[in-house]
């Protein structure tokens, strides 16, 4: 019997898991992007986090981002709607907010 992985979801992380899926034909790598993408959402929230994605132009964008209200709120004017289909993060070396889709996550250090 081969190893298996399971991976519990629940709520938001279950419609998340289904549109991942969805965009890169396989549960299995649904599940580990979606928890690649939730690790990296809440690490931001206390620290400057590198990481690499692929911008929908297929280049690999290399960042530096954060959700840390210390940095990103003097950057925040009103409010976004939230998305399940991105990860926002204020850009520290560009000075402004971006964001990547979860499945195009390629590596979070």
């Amino acid at each position: 019997m081969e190893n298996m992985a399971i991976i519990a979801m629940k709520g938001k992380d279950l419609v998340r898991a289904g549109i991942i899926a969805e965009r890169v034909g396989s549960s299995m790598a649904a599940g580990y992007l979606l928890a690649q993408g939730n690790e990296l959402r809440k690490r931001m929230q206390t620290s400057v986090i590198e990481f690499w994605f692929s911008k929908k132009d297929g280049s690999i964008r290399h960042a530096f981002g954060t959700t840390m209200p210390s940095l990103a709120k003097a950057h925040t004017v009103g409010g976004a709607k939230a998305s399940i289909k991105v990860i926002p993060f204020f850009d520290v070396e560009i000075g402004a907010w971006r964001s990547c889709q979860i499945q195009s996550l390629i590596k979070v250090c």
